[in-house]
């Protein structure tokens, strides 16, 4: 398993992200008792952080796509990138070399 960090930007209006992000929190909940969300919250009020724990890209790609906010055009662009985390550690993730 490697560690991805995904931004969310959102862009949609704001009554869709209201409406979906009860669902979306729910998403994001029962991939943090998979073990796949190590952490998630707001960065500011426009955008989001989550990191995630997955065997590629890829993977976190169709997570994304399954998101409810991705879904109903709430968040415009997102952004994923590999992690290598080397001091300290997150959701339970190894420090890296």
């Amino acid at each position: 398993m490697s560690i991805f960090t995904l931004t969310y930007i959102y862009g949609g209006p704001q009554e869709v992200l209201a409406e979906h992000r009860p669902a979306h929190r729910a998403y994001l909940r029962e991939l943090n008792e998979q073990g796949r969300n190590l952490a998630s919250g707001p960065l500011g009020d426009d955008a989001a952080l989550i990191i995630f724990s997955a065997d590629s890209q890829r993977e976190v790609e169709e997570i994304v796509a399954k998101d409810p906010l991705v879904v109903h055009g709430a968040v415009t662009e997102h952004e994923i990138q590999p992690w290598n985390v080397t001091i300290g550690s997150v959701g339970g993730a190894p420090q890296g070399s």
